[in-house]
């Protein structure tokens, strides 16, 4: 838009102070037969499904058109300039842009558009006829005005406030289907980045400690933890394990190697699908036993590749309004939100539900004051799978019956997994078996969505072992959440019954000593500042141990911002196997928080005869940040004090904490242990290489482009003073070890005073990484250059508001860069390669002129005056 672009020009200008190196121009006259630059639209949005349509009786009103400034004439003046203007505006409906068209305003004040690029921009707002029939009328025509639209049913204006092409106007029965609720998207917009075919980064972290007295006092061993992943293509390889000795302050040493876990993993992300290979961590669900495993497994979880799923209404729910309409919408009989809509068709399919029950009540108000109301009933199902969608988990492999650090797989072959479906209108469902020759488990579970926000769900399961023959078991549990005006309780009951024999994997010989587990608990918010807490916990036992309960009240009250303080009271017994103990308590607890960053806090807990002091000062995760801290802890017949501090780095992040234990507050200097944790990260992708902070899932490596030698590039969120999170240098590119899989994120840049006009490009980029991945971005281009200047006539008339295209004469760029002037005259153009000649060719008359960038420009290029010939 001009006037965003005219800004730009002005920046540019002011960069231009800094002495800039010189440059040829010449200008050559009209060329015949010079094309015009071309603007692409982007593709139309699809259109809304179809669906179960109510209709609502009345007729159609026109919306309010703009206000738009007349010339003297009476015209609309839109071109204030005595010559046609050639630009690229927005074109907008309902406050909503579509995209950008081509739109020529003309001299007498018309204004002309482009008719490709408007009809695949206007497309998903019309219907199948609609688009047939306005196709037809502008067939034959480039460029077409207001008035060929007249027999279509669409009006368009342009507005020169807003430098924009309004449609004003659709007919009701030529609209498509609009959503009334925008539908839930995994990102916005394709990546600008592809990962490196090969990746790898090895997350290190190195531990010593000194024990200052006792038998053993000295240095222990360091000890070295790591883990990491090399991907290459699809495929990743991802190992943890460390390296330490498992009796450090003992004289027996045991300092050896040990593996966690090593696996292959395969995802295919469009079937939501993962595949292992190695160690496996196998997910259970409901009553299932954890066992590890070694072999070959398979799960499938929408959500892991698919992290922004919204519940919505579903059922492609649809209005049709024969006239202008308020529509109030309300959930679970609280208004949600209110519509003021023209005649038209409406989608209610992606209206966001509630956790639980959703009773879903539309009120239509016509003009007329004619009140229709259409009710849906649906459900977000807490099982927290999308009405329809499915998933389920399969791991076969060796179990390891041995327990030690390496796993090793001695036990025997077996199976374990789990299915879960979700449907649109009843509860969701899952299933479970885990199979061995030794022992068989099969588990299910359902919920029950009940009315006003409650949840009943039941579990239930059925165990076969060589051992101990069969056993079952039964869960229970009812939530409900209360909302009431800007508060809401929750009610929860948990109850679980074991029989003795009940068992599973790596539990084939069970004697649940426990019967009964029952707890319950009620949450209820006062107001604002204060929060009570209610519940209590049975647990029926077997044989001579005793049953045992428990039942608290708790307190939080928010004195102030900076204060609050915390309190309760319990009276528990414990069965005879713990020694009959019990009795009144009570605890509490003073609490300052000045900030985010800053906390302490004082407790007493008389039924656990605990005391405990506290003051933390959290690092801001920035480089050069520093965080410390010191708890003290008395409980019973010990004491413990530690002191810390953490520092964060570059490359690295490090702390030291001092500890000390003892019988009382006066001994706890009779065991004194210091340590040091370091931990830093090697990252390669792309051929680039550096050393950071740790990575959690995927990364990018930022690296300057030759000609920013002696400028460093960082990374991070923010990049004033030391906020960011990496910064390239001696030991490899910056580092942005933050990356999620599978999500669309920015990765931010910057460069460190780069040169006066240097192009840097964009300082942000958007990646959607997959499973453990790397990037390789480089920060800079050969094409770094800008140029500034005014362009004038011979008499130093300003050649104001003209467009054309910039074009380099030894063929290397492949495609043109635009070029535009503001009102003075004044114009800018980036992306240029010292050394290079470019030529300059005016849409208007088909002017031209060229110009060389020098070869030892720094950034900044002043082309100064550059003289035009007159039109024509």
């Amino acid at each position: 838009m001009i006037a965003v672009r005219a800004c730009l020009l002005a920046a540019v200008s002011a960069i231009a102070l800094v002495r800039p190196a010189s440059a040829q121009v010449s200008v050559a006259l009209p060329r015949p037969g010079t094309p015009a630059a071309q603007t692409s639209a982007p593709a139309p949005a699809p259109s809304p499904q179809s669906g179960t349509t109510v209709t609502l009786p009345g007729a159609p009103a026109a919306p309010p058109q703009p206000v738009i400034p007349l010339d003297p004439e009476g015209r609309p003046d839109i071109n204030p300039y005595d010559r046609d203007l050639e630009m690229t505006a927005p074109l907008t409906y309902r406050n909503r842009s579509l995209g950008e068209v081509p739109v020529v305003l003309t001299r007498d004040d018309r204004f002309l558009v482009q008719t490709a690029p408007f009809l695949k921009l206007i497309d998903s707002l019309l219907s199948a006829d609609a688009r047939t029939r306005l196709a037809r009328a502008l067939d034959g025509k480039e460029q077409f005005s207001a008035e060929d639209l007249a027999p279509t049913g669409v009006s368009v204006q342009y507005d020169p406030s807003s430098l924009s092409v309004v449609v004003l106007r659709i007919a009701a029965t030529d609209r498509a289907m609009e959503a009334l609720f925008p539908t839930p998207v995994n990102d916005e917009g394709q990546p600008d980045l592809t990962p490196a075919n090969f990746s790898a980064f090895l997350n290190l972290n190195m531990v010593e400690s000194r024990l200052w007295n006792g038998p053993n006092e000295g240095f222990t061993t360091p000890a070295f933890y790591f883990n990491g992943a090399a991907r290459l293509g699809d495929v990743v390889f991802e190992a943890d394990g460390q390296v330490a000795d498992r009796n450090p302050f003992s004289a027996d040493s045991d300092y050896r190697f040990d593996r966690n876990y090593a696996r292959l993993v395969y995802d295919q992300p469009d079937e939501f699908r993962r595949w292992y290979l190695g160690d496996l961590t196998p997910e259970i669900q409901g009553l299932q036993n954890y066992v590890q495993m070694g072999g070959i497994g398979v799960s499938r979880q929408r959500e892991r590749f698919d992290q922004f799923r919204t519940a919505i209404l579903q059922g492609n729910r649809q209005i049709v309004l024969q006239k202008d309409s308020t529509v109030d919408v309300y959930r679970n009989g609280t208004l949600y939100k209110q519509f003021h809509l023209e005649a038209g068709s409406y989608d209610l399919s992606s209206l966001p539900l509630a956790s639980g029950s959703n009773d879903i009540q539309i009120q239509v108000h016509d003009a007329s004051g004619m009140v229709q109301t259409l009710n849906y009933q649906s459900y977000f199902d807490p099982i927290d799978l999308a009405p329809g969608d499915y998933e389920y988990g399969a791991y076969l492999g060796k179990v390891s019956d041995t327990f030690r650090q390496s796993p090793v797989y001695d036990g025997e072959l077996a199976f374990t997994g789990y299915f879960r479906k979700a449907f649109v209108d009843r509860p969701a469902i899952g299933a479970g078996l885990q199979l061995s020759q030794r022992t068989q488990v099969v588990t299910g579970e359902s919920q029950f969505i009940l009315p006003n926000g409650a949840r009943l769900q039941i579990e239930g399961g059925l165990s076969n072992t060589r051992h101990s023959g069969t056993g079952y078991s039964a869960g229970l549990v009812y939530d409900q959440v209360i909302t009431r005006l800007n508060y809401a309780d929750s009610i929860t009951f948990d109850l679980t019954y074991l029989s003795r024999r009940f068992g599973g994997l790596g539990y084939d010989q069970p004697n649940n000593s426990s019967a009964l587990d029952f707890s319950a608990q009620y949450t209820r918010a006062l107001n604002l500042n204060t929060e009570l807490l209610f519940g209590g916990s049975y647990i029926k036992s077997r044989g001579n141990l005793g049953d045992s309960y428990r039942f608290y009240a708790d307190a939080q009250y928010r004195i102030s911002k900076s204060w609050s303080v915390r309190g309760g009271i319990d009276y528990s017994r414990l069965g005879p196997a713990f020694g009959d103990h019990g009795g009144l308590g009570f605890s509490i607890s003073l609490i300052y928080q000045p900030n985010y960053r800053d906390r302490a806090e004082i407790s007493h807990d008389d039924s656990l005869d605990t005391d405990q002091a506290s003051y933390i000062h959290a690092s801001t995760n920035e480089i050069g940040s520093l965080g410390y801290g010191a708890i003290v802890n008395h409980s019973g017949g010990d004491a413990d004090a530690q002191a810390f501090a953490e520092y964060t780095g570059n490359r690295f992040d490090a702390s030291l904490s001092h500890s000390g234990y003892g019988p009382d507050l006066g001994s706890i200097n009779n065991t004194q242990i210091t340590s040091l944790p370091v931990a830093t990260k090697l990252a390669f992708a792309g051929g680039a290489f550096g050393v950071g902070r740790r990575v959690n899932d995927s990364f990018a490596i930022l690296y300057p482009h030759k000609t920013l030698k002696g400028h460093a590039v960082v990374a991070g969120q923010s990049l004033s003073e030391n906020d960011f999170m990496s910064k390239s240098g001696a030991l490899g590119g910056a580092v942005n070890g933050y990356l999620t899989s599978y999500v669309t994120q920015s990765v931010q840049y910057d460069v460190e005073n780069p040169p006066p006009g240097y192009d840097i490009g964009p300082g942000v980029v958007r990646v959607r990484p997959p499973y453990h991945s790397g990037y390789a971005l480089r920060v800079g281009t050969d094409a770094f250059a800008s140029a500034t200047g005014t362009l004038e006539l011979a008499d130093g008339t300003p050649v104001a508001l003209v467009a054309g295209k910039v074009i380099a004469l030894d063929g290397k760029d492949k495609t043109s860069t635009s070029f535009f002037t503001n009102s003075v005259g004044r114009f800018a153009i980036q992306n240029l390669r010292p050394g290079a000649n470019y030529r300059v060719e005016l849409n208007d008359g088909g002017r031209s002129f060229d110009f060389t960038v020098p070869r030892d420009t720094k950034g900044l290029v002043d082309l100064k005056i550059v003289q035009m010939p007159p039109q024509g």
